[in-house]
């Protein structure tokens, strides 16, 4: 018998509409990339869909992009969501600064909400990857005395490489309570010469081991799913393998859906043809959680075959211990 998979967490690629064009996007996104995909979800369609992820057994989503703020009805939209859900997180490039708080505050639940704000780096390395004044629309989130949760997510390319350890003592000394670390992967704008490699990716999990200690009890430091499985940054986080089509249901901004939120895999259907849970119960969504992975370095019996998404840009994991 096949078992039955209950998604705890939704993650909804809302627009690919930006304010910004970062030099690391994976998925291209811009001021006039909206219709890249086609015709993404208005306001009635993307409200019925957060009803039937919640009749699915969703209970925390994440809404990113492109950039969530840049739909009309963005406000709109958080109000259904809290109506709906026990957590919601909100990813974004902080571009609307304190202006984005004031907004979420008026919000009924806005307590249960997650602001995640991409840090790419200090202030140069920040504002050169994205746009000038960036950084400090960030640091004004950050410093606002606002109720609303904020933590700080980093990409980690070779451009900012080298300006991690002071990521790490800005963000430790302005009080950020959760910084997520995830690896830049060549797709979208992303060259492929700034993938840092496995050396620095060894490097990088010896130096999450370390800001995780000094943090302690301050800070926490969580690893993306994009490597170092049996590294001991994973103690307080345990690799359970991939949960993409499992725990995890992801929707693209036309409505197709798919596990994988970095997208790289073809969808399994579209809202718009076919129920949510038609899809997520179909054979096409079935057929995705069986093809995991193999790596080759330990025939799955320690990673659990690793990242999709990583195996997908390289055909290979990058697994150490």
């Amino acid at each position: 018998m096949n078992a039955i998979f209950i998604p705890e967490f939704a993650s909804w690629e809302s627009t690919l509409r930006c304010s910004m064009e970062c030099e690391h996007c994976g998925l291209g996104a811009g001021p006039f990339s909206g219709g890249i995909r086609g015709g993404e979800l208005n306001t009635c369609e993307a409200v019925e869909m957060f009803s039937d992820l919640a009749s699915l057994g969703v209970k925390k989503f994440i809404a990113s992009g492109g950039e969530f703020t840049a739909r009309n009805d963005w406000k709109i939209l958080l109000i259904e969501l809290l109506k709906r859900f026990d957590m919601v997180r909100q990813i974004t490039n902080g571009w609307m600064g304190s202006a984005m708080l004031r907004n979420i505050e008026k919000i009924p639940g806005c307590e249960r909400m997650v602001l995640s704000v991409s840090v790419d780096g200090l202030q140069f390395t920040h504002d050169a990857n994205r746009r000038t004044g960036s950084f400090e629309k960030v640091s004004e989130i950050f410093s606002d005395n606002s109720p609303i949760h904020r933590t700080a997510i980093t990409t980690v390319m070779k451009k900012n490489f080298n300006e991690l350890e002071d990521i790490f003592l800005w963000l430790y000394q302005i009080g950020v309570p959760v910084w997520s670390i995830q690896l830049g992967l060549p797709e979208g704008r992303m060259p492929e010469s700034e993938f840092i490699g496995i050396d620095r990716m060894k490097i990088l999990t010896d130096k999450i081991s370390n800001w995780q200690r000094r943090a302690l009890g301050v800070m926490e430091i969580i690893p993306d799913d994009c490597f170092g499985y049996c590294h001991p940054m994973r103690d307080m986080y345990p690799w359970c393998g991939c949960q993409a089509g499992k725990n995890l249901i992801t929707i693209l901004s036309n409505g197709d859906i798919t596990g994988c939120p970095t997208t790289f895999y073809a969808p399994c259907g579209n809202i718009r043809e076919y129920t949510i849970h038609e899809i997520w119960n179909g054979s096409k969504m079935e057929k995705f959680r069986s093809e995991i992975p193999v790596c080759d370095s330990c025939i799955n019996e320690k990673c659990l075959g690793g990242c999709r998404a990583v195996e997908r840009c390289f055909g290979k994991q990058f697994c150490f211990t």
